[in-house]
């Protein structure tokens, strides 16, 4: 009999689970779409303010136009009338400006009602001398801007033209100096020719002597007068060369010099007295005979003579 052979089978059973995926819905995403905020203006068209304020006035009505509302426009005309009422923004009167106009202008800006009572703030430079001559010449300058009045009469401006006066006479003044300077080198250059050596210092002398006996005081202010070219009379070739030739005539002659003295005609002087002792003898018979006036007919012939030599010579 034969052998039967048991096979054991063992059956092993795998089981393999698939992995599940589990899916969320998305998520609902709700937008809110705001409608956009838009200002408007709106005017009321019950009342247009424009056309109650322009009437008929086309050019006035585009003006207002430029104005949103009633406000707007009542604070721009506020702002406007301030800046007319200001001082410093005053309208200056025209042509066609009424007394009114004048006389408000002139309170708001100082201007005195008599030019004499302007105050002047200007002074005059550091070391110039204001003469008569200056202030005649500010007066009158003063007194022209005050009567054509407005701006000119304004003080700020009067003191203006007093700053400008004064600077211009300075520079005049400078200008005449450094003229006077260059025409005395060129005087002084041609009487080194005209005289040379010591030739020239000694007619100087003879001229200065001259025009300080002729002249007397009055020669300290004379001499500085000015010539259209610059030159000054102390320094002018001609008055040099026309003085020295009287001085070297009449300088060591007293009488002569006496006679000629502040300006006169010494000649003539003489002339004229030794013709008012010569009618002593008819009107005046013993005064005539007097050793006073017989000793001076004799200083005055004798002067003559001298004067008649030198001009021979």
């Amino acid at each position: 009999m034969a052998d039967t052979e048991t096979v054991e089978t063992t059956t092993t059973e795998t089981t393999t689970t698939a992995p599940v995926t589990t899916t969320k819905p998305a998520k609902e995403t709700t937008t809110e779409t705001k409608p956009a905020k838009t200002e408007t203006t709106t005017e009321s068209t019950d009342y247009d303010w424009r056309g109650k304020l322009a009437g008929e006035d086309k050019k006035f009505r585009k003006e207002l136009d430029r104005y949103t509302d009633e406000p707007a426009f009542a604070k721009a005309f506020l702002e406007a009338r301030t800046k007319a009422t200001d001082p410093r923004r005053l309208m200056i009167p025209g042509a066609d400006a009424t007394d009114e106009d004048r006389t408000a202008y002139a309170k708001a800006r100082g201007i005195p009602d008599d030019p004499k009572k302007y105050e002047i703030k200007v002074k005059p430079p550091e070391g110039y001398e204001v003469t008569e001559a200056d202030k005649t010449r500010l007066d009158a300058i003063t007194a022209h801007m005050h009567k054509r009045g407005g701006i000119y009469a304004d003080p700020e401006v009067v003191n203006a033209v007093h700053e400008l006066y004064y600077r211009e006479q300075e520079e005049a003044s400078a200008f005449a100096q450094a003229t006077a300077t260059r025409q005395r080198e060129l005087t002084d250059a041609a009487l080194t020719k005209l005289w040379p050596g010591p030739e020239k210092k000694r007619n100087i002398a003879f001229a200065q002597s001259a025009a300080e006996h002729f002249f007397g005081k009055t020669w300290t202010d004379l001499k500085d007068m000015q010539f259209v070219d610059g030159s000054l009379l102390g320094d002018n070739m001609d008055f040099l060369q026309a003085f020295a030739k009287v001085g070297r005539l009449t300088m060591e002659d007293p009488i002569f010099l006496e006679a000629g003295r502040n300006g006169a005609d010494p000649g003539k002087a003489l002339t004229q007295e030794k013709a008012d002792l010569l009618a002593l003898r008819v009107t005046n018979r013993a005064k005539y005979n007097s050793p006073e006036v017989q000793n001076r007919l004799a200083e005055i012939y004798s002067a003559e003579e001298r004067h008649k030599e030198r001009a021979q010579a």
